[in-house]
Formats: C-alpha cells, sequence, structure tokens
C-alpha cells in the first residue's frame, strides 16, 4: 500500500512554521507497512489544494492531508475538497457536527463565534470525522479509488485523530511480512565520499533498499526492505553490517544513537572520564556531553574561558604563549588540554579554540578556524593529539561540528584509530599568522 502526505498553510511554504506532522505521519504509516511515496506542501490557494489532491490521489491508494480546515477566510480544504467530489456543487451542513461544535464551546462557557459553524460542512460525498481534541472535524472520502483523510494542522488535534479515524482504516500487513528499516549514521567523512564507497549498495533495484541523507553534519544510511521477518531480518543485518565497515572508522551508531551517547559508551565500558575546556565553542561541548542521561558516570565537568585572563587562571595558558602565539593557535589549544587534565583527575581531556564568527579573527584565520586538542594520561606524562579545522558554516554550525569533531576524536582515539586518520573540514595546513581571537 502507498500513500501521499498533503500538508497546506502559507505558514509552511512560507517557511514560518515546520511542518513536523507529516514525519510523524510517515513513521506512524511505516509502522504499518504503508510507505509514503510524497511529500507535498501547498499555500492556503483553494485551486493548488485542489489540484495537488487529484494529482497525488491518482497515484496512491492513500491520501492524508493536514490543515485549512479552521474557521477562518483562509482555511480552504473543505472548498478545495468540493471541487474535487462535488465539483459545480456547494457546501452542505452536517447538523451533527454543529451541535458537536456548540457542546465544544458551551463545555468551556465561550461564545460560539458565527465563523465555527463553517466547520461543520462537508462535500455531498464526504463524511466528517469526529474531533475530541478541539473545533475542527476532519473530512473522509475516496476518490479514484484512494482513500483520502483531511485531518486538522495543530499536531494535538491531527494525532488523536490519526489514531481514532484512520489507523483502524488501515489494513492489517500482510500475514508474515512487514516492513524492516536500520539506520547507520557517520560523522567525519564527506556526503559524496560515503555514498561513492557505498557502490553498488544504493542501486535502486537492490534489496534491501539502502538511502543517503545529510542532516547536522550526520551521514545516515537508511535500510528498508520487506518481507517474512525471519528471512529479511538476517539480509537487513548483513547489509547494515556492510556499511559500517565500508564506513570504518566514521560510523559511530544505528537507529537512535547520537555520537554523545557512542561516546559515553565506550568511556563507561573502559570506566574512564573525560573534562573539557571550551573557548568558541562555550560549553556547546559539554552541553551534548550531558544531555546523555548517565553523563555523571563518565564527565567530570569542564571550564569555559572564553576571555584570555580565563585561560591563564583557569588553565594555566601561559599569558606569554598565547600573546606569542594568539588565542587561536595549536600551542594554546594543547596547553588548554593539558592544563585541564592536571586540574582534573580524568583520563581525558579535549580543549577547543577558533573563530566561530562570522567576523574572521584576522590574517590567516577565517570563521571557522578551530583547533581541537585531546589530551590523554600516560602514567606521569600527558599526550596531545591536535587537529585543526576549517569549518563551513554560519556560527552555530561552527560551534556545532566543533564539538561533534572533538567527539569523534575522542572517540577515534578510544577505539585504537590512528591519528592520520582525517575528519572532514579538517585543514594540514601551516600555522596562520597569530591574531587576536577565541
Amino acid at each position: 500500500m502507498q500513500a501521499a502526505i498533503l500538508s497546506i498553510g502559507d505558514e509552511l511554504t512560507l517557511g514560518q512554521n515546520v511542518d513536523t506532522n507529516s514525519a510523524w505521519l510517515a513513521g506512524q504509516l511505516l509502522a504499518r507497512s504503508v510507505v509514503t511515496i510524497e511529500h507535498r506542501t501547498v499555500g492556503d490557494d483553494r485551486a493548488a489544494i485542489a489540484e495537488a489532491v487529484a494529482s497525488l490521489a491518482g497515484r496512491c491508494d492513500l491520501l492524508l492531508m493536514t490543515g485549512g480546515l479552521g474557521p477562518t477566510a483562509d482555511d480552504l480544504t473543505r472548498q478545495a475538497l468540493g471541487d474535487v467530489f462535488t465539483p459545480g456543487e456547494e457546501l452542505v451542513s452536517d447538523e451533527e457536527a454543529v451541535e458537536s461544535i456548540r457542546r465544544w464551546f458551551a463545555g468551556r462557557r465561550t461564545k460560539m463565534p458565527p465563523s465555527n459553524l463553517s466547520q461543520a460542512t462537508r462535500p455531498r460525498t464526504m463524511r466528517l470525522l469526529a474531533n475530541g481534541h478541539g473545533t475542527a472535524p476532519g473530512l473522509a472520502g475516496e476518490h479514484e479509488g484512494c482513500a483520502i483523510h483531511a485531518l486538522p494542522g495543530p499536531p494535538r488535534e491531527m494525532k488523536g485523530m490519526f489514531q481514532e479515524h484512520v489507523l483502524p482504516q488501515l489494513p492489517p500487513p500482510e500475514e508474515g511480512r512487514c516492513m524492516l528499516t536500520e539506520t547507520v549514521h557517520a560523522f567525519g567523512i564527506g556526503e559524496s565520499r560515503a555514498e561513492q564507497l557505498l557502490g553498488d549498495l544504493t542501486a535502486r533495484d537492490r534489496r534491501p533498499t539502502v538511502g543517503m541523507t545529510a542532516g547536522e553534519a550526520i551521514i545516515t544510511a537508511r535500510i528498508r526492505l520487506m518481507g517474512e521477518p525471519r528471512e529479511a531480518r538476517p539480509r537487513l543485518e548483513e547489509t547494515a553490517v556492510r556499511i559500517e565497515q565500508t564506513w570504518a572508522p566514521y560510523c559511530f551508531g544505528r537507529g537512535d544513537v547520537t555520537l554523545p551517547q557512542a561516546v559515553g559508551g565506550l568511556l563507561r565500558s573502559v570506566r574512564q572520564s573525560v573534562v573539557t575546556a571550551e573557548s568558541c565553542t562555550g560549553g556547546w561541548l559539554g552541553k551534548m556531553i550531558v544531555d546523555v542521561p548517565g553523563s555523571s558516570e563518565y564527565y567530570r565537568g569542564g571550564w569555559v574561558t572564553y576571555a584570555n585572563d580565563m585561560k591563564a587562571s583557569c588553565l594555566d595558558v601561559p599569558v606569554d604563549l598565547i600573546e606569542r602565539c594568539g588565542a587561536v593557535s595549536a600551542p594554546v589549544a594543547e596547553a588548554m588540554a593539558q592544563g585541564a587534565i592536571r586540574h582534573s583527575r580524568a583520563d581525558w581531556s579535549l580543549a577547543i579554540t577558533g573563530v566561530a564568527g562570522p567576523d574572521s579573527g584576522g590574517p590567516g584565520k577565517p570563521a571557522g578556524t578551530v583547533f581541537i586538542a585531546l589530551a590523554s594520561r600516560r602514567q606521569d606524562e600527558i599526550h596531545v593529539r591536535l587537529r585543526r579545522f576549517a569549518f563551513r558554516g554560519d556560527r552555530a554550525m561552527v560551534r556545532d561540528r566543533s564539538a561533534m569533531a572533538a567527539l569523534q576524536m575522542l572517540r577515534f582515539a578510544l577505539r585504537g584509530v590512528g591519528d592520520d586518520q582525517p575528519l572532514l573540514w579538517e585543514s594540514a595546513g601551516p600555522e596562520p599568522e597569530q591574531v587576536d581571537g577565541l
């Protein structure tokens, strides 16, 4: 069974709101082995909505619509559905729905605006779906063999009505067959290179199907296979393992596992701890670590030394080193990591200093220039690894990618990956000229 999802609203097409409904609905459908073949968004335009409904209904078995069922003049979903289902006819009023809306307002001791009565209208050949979560009833009907359900846009109302009205109408999955999915995540490898490494794994006629997405600097391989679980699951697992081997050592987890979770799991497994020393990231790295429940087992704490005098007083970075090399430099990053590990009983320390932007840090240090140092204890000595990066993106992206790169550096070290393993955005150029910065 194939489905399409149509989201309606100027606020979506103009980018004023993010459409979370479509992602939620597609996930719910996939759990019932219903594959969503298209997500489409249109504004509050009657003709555009009607055209989208007619187009999508001709391509799928199920069409789910969200939005445009409110009482205002720009809520045009009912009228557009009328143009498709009963062209040339006026909408009809549903008396049961009228009473339901009146009761909703009466129960809240609020006078019902006359405009809300429009929510009780429908095309003659469609039926209204009761809404126990708000005033806007949904609509349901069939057009050219496609079951169409129109649901309200507010997520709380939409989710409740989907569970009550749509889910029971879906056919059960074929006996003995289901849709199995898996995701494999990697960080530190470019999207083009990752796809190239996958080779024939991404061929569209291959089963399981493998697709690839990139977001927030994370590369994700998405694996999907319909079949009998006992036969399909081993094939799914085999493909996931091949991807992990192909993308090694950049893969850090599957499913809902994040990079901070993966690093935390490794630290926990070897009973080791880490501290952080941050400048341009302003605590971003520490936040990532402590967002993971149970991180107190391996995270001892950190320093946010944004100003140079804080680097000196809190982490013992020599003032003359900062004056000679600049705050954004390899020596200062190394000194920050050394100071952090000396001032703690941690096994590892991560230090970040750089230029988050949007302004440049001076000659040779454009926005995105970041130095990351990883220090570890070796008996009575402190060993430091250092990498220099040239991150792209705005200020938030630079800070986020810096923190992620630091975590991947620690993960590499914990897994015994050599220091010569490159990371995306890493710069091997010479030390730039001295400038002040963070």
